[in-house]
């Protein structure tokens, strides 16, 4: 069967999203416990990567997810408008602390993985994303424990026990334990997360023909049991969904691999094509959590466009944020080469961000016409006042015409003033009222 095959490799990346406020950062604990990203990079060696991302990607997409590449001194990534990126030191200098690892996947089966890294994205308009790469003991590397790992560690309510306790923890209170130090998180952050978002690779050591690498994407990046579709399960899809995600979704270039992009995991098969130069993991990912990052600022805006019951500041702030977003953020291209556009094509799809962006432009356009009508009736507020204003100083030139005539000015001050007065405002009412019963 297609899912029989031997693992060469395989790692995970489960990342998780919440909203930080810039000013409650405990800035003196983030730089004990966190170091810039780039220094666990090839043990250090970053400036080759960077030179290659450099001589990739677009510049404004290299200022939104790699700012560190054109500005040197990490310590001058505190504008609020830069991604600041990092890694966990503790990983990192103590790695024993996160090997062996062990989750439960069912009173008969536990598995022993491992945290590679630990990366905190600190992102503008206070969205952070946390990731952990954690990779299966080589013992349990096969697809069918692939399979049960990766349904398994995308729930915060899982329990692990780590290397060096004897006690079950839960992934919330394993993630809290490392974030909490350095981010105010706030009671309840985690409902942003009812499952966590995966990038799975894996490689296998035989050759697959692009059917069967279909059907195990499926299995995998839909995390349903192995077999599911080819339809002997009862959650097995129907042949109209099946064809329809593998047509849609399935990034398909060269006969040695095929990734599938969906809403909760991106999954990459390969045949005995390792990733030597790490481009999976420095390059495309990066490409997947900027997309998470483009749908959770959307979501957030929407949600908060969704309370507005009276269009005002407030309301016209989250406007120009949303338009600055677009102008600066969402790229559908973002490449000189032609695989990460495809990329980020395939997942803003997957991921619906061209939808929800149409939605959100009719919400702004209707905000916009409503501001042009509150306008429009200030302005015929301030036009008729003056009008009225006018009105006494017109009457006034008015009588003194008339007492220049040889009127006398005790009768025209003020009784005459005063009946030419309430003789135009009779006119002026009778016109507005005749107007209102035309309409």
């Amino acid at each position: 069967m297609y899912y029989d095959k031997t693992v060469k490799s395989f790692y995970i990346i489960i990342s998780g999203l919440f909203v930080y406020n810039n000013h409650d950062l405990n800035k003196e604990q983030l730089n004990n416990n966190f170091l810039p990203w780039q220094h666990r990079i090839f043990n250090n060696n970053f400036k080759p990567t960077f030179s290659f991302l450099k001589n990739s990607y677009y510049d404004n997409y290299i200022n939104n997810i790699f700012p560190e590449i054109n500005i040197n001194d990490f310590e001058k990534l505190t504008d609020l408008q830069l991604l600041r990126h990092y890694s966990y030191k503790h990983c990192i200098n103590n790695p024993y602390n996160y090997d062996n690892i062990t989750i439960e996947i069912n009173d008969n089966k536990n598995l022993l993985f491992k945290t590679e890294y630990f990366d905190l994205f600190l992102f503008p308009h206070n969205i952070g994303i946390f990731s952990a790469k954690m990779v299966l003991n080589d013992n349990h590397l096969s697809l069918e424990n692939i399979s049960d790992f990766s349904n398994k560690i995308r729930f915060l309510n899982t329990n692990i026990i780590l290397s060096d306790s004897s006690n079950k923890i839960s992934l919330l209170h394993f993630f809290e334990n490392i974030l909490k130090p350095s981010i105010n998180l706030k009671q309840g952050w985690d409902i942003y997360n009812p499952q966590l978002k995966s990038y799975i690779q894996i490689d296998l050591e035989e050759e697959m023909n692009e059917k069967d690498r279909s059907y195990l994407l499926y299995d995998i990046g839909n995390v349903s049991p192995l077999g599911t579709s080819t339809g002997k399960t009862p959650s097995s899809p129907s042949l109209s969904y099946l064809q329809s995600q593998l047509s849609n979704n399935i990034i398909s270039v060269f006969n040695n691999w095929s990734a599938l992009t969906l809403f909760d995991t991106f999954t990459r098969i390969s045949n005995n094509f390792p990733d030597d130069f790490k481009s999976w993991e420095y390059n495309y990912f990066n490409i997947y959590i900027h997309t998470l990052y483009s749908k959770f600022f959307l979501y957030l805006v929407s949600t908060k466009l969704s309370d507005v019951t009276i269009v005002d500041k407030e309301t016209t702030i989250i406007r120009d944020e949303f338009i600055e977003f677009i102008n600066d953020e969402l790229h559908s291209h973002v490449s000189y080469k032609f695989l990460p556009n495809l990329v980020i094509e395939k997942l803003h799809h997957s991921l619906g961000i061209d939808t929800e962006v149409e939605k959100m432009e009719i919400k702004v356009q209707r905000i916009n016409e409503h501001l042009q009508e509150k306008r429009g009736r200030t302005l015929n507020l301030a036009i008729s006042i003056i009008a009225f204003l006018s009105v006494f100083s017109s009457l006034y030139d008015f009588s003194e015409w008339v007492v220049s005539l040889g009127v006398p000015h005790k009768f025209m001050f003020p009784y005459g003033s005063l009946f030419f007065g309430l003789l135009i405002f009779s006119v002026i009412i009778f016109l507005i009222f005749k107007k209102k019963k035309n309409n």
